[in-house]
């Protein structure tokens, strides 16, 4: 069952002040096979946001109404269809002005058992109108065995966008082999290009990355790492 938890606005404005709020529970769609990620999903920054919802087994990247503007349950559409995605990060690639996605698929049978031609990285194309009607064009750009994250922001430069990667091991079948963590930038010719222009930046210090978070304290951002060796 895949649900939403909603805060009472009153609650969080008492007349003293008080912080005490009161969450309801809003399920969005019920009998699901199994579920690994969901990501709150903003078109652009008039629109509602609405939610994205997949499985590793299924394949299926599911598109979700907002549950606060629907009545019924069940309005999903399959935008597309990847083995085993993993992780995932909205950005206008395109720069129409609308999200789109970044996304890394075939991860592999497990954690250790990873595929040593898979970890490939793609980005969704939003296709505005039909948003919620048709398949997403998928745009491949690049891939690193075992890839497990992936962040979308500006790291070394304002131009275009970048996407740094983490794998979560080095290696199949050995959790302590080294990550190379992956950088990749937008091209310039963003639909005519088979790949991005995509470097190893570290590839001596990590160990089974499990996840990051970004930060900014200048124009460009930086991240905050959670491995083997802790947070880094």
């Amino acid at each position: 069952v895949l649900q939403t938890i909603e805060t009472s606005v009153v609650q969080l404005n008492g007349h003293d002040g008080s912080y005490s709020p009161i969450f309801r529970k809003k399920t969005i769609v019920e009998n699901l096979p199994g579920e690994y990620w969901i990501e709150p999903f903003q078109a652009n920054n008039q629109s509602r946001i609405r939610l994205i919802a997949y499985g590793l087994s299924s394949g299926d990247i599911n598109f979700y109404q907002n549950p606060l503007f629907q009545s019924e349950l069940g309005e999903t559409t399959i935008i597309q269809n990847l083995h085993s995605p993993v992780s995932i990060n909205p950005a206008d690639i395109s720069g129409d002005g609308l999200s789109d996605i970044v996304i890394c698929f075939r991860y592999g049978n497990t954690f250790l058992d990873s595929d040593p031609e898979g970890g490939k990285i793609v980005w969704l194309e939003n296709p505005g109108q039909s948003i919620d009607k048709k398949l997403w064009k998928m745009h491949y750009f690049g891939k690193s065995a075992a890839m497990h994250r992936l962040y979308v922001d500006h790291f070394t430069q304002t131009k275009h966008w970048e996407i740094i990667g983490f794998p979560f091991i080095g290696m199949p079948h050995d959790l302590l082999s080294t990550v190379p963590v992956l950088l990749c930038q937008q091209s310039d010719n963003i639909f005519n290009t088979t790949e991005w222009s995509c470097k190893i930046i570290n590839q001596d210090f990590f160990h089974a990355i499990h996840d990051a978070t970004l930060f900014n304290d200048d124009q460009l951002d930086n991240l905050l790492i959670a491995s083997y060796e802790g947070i880094s």
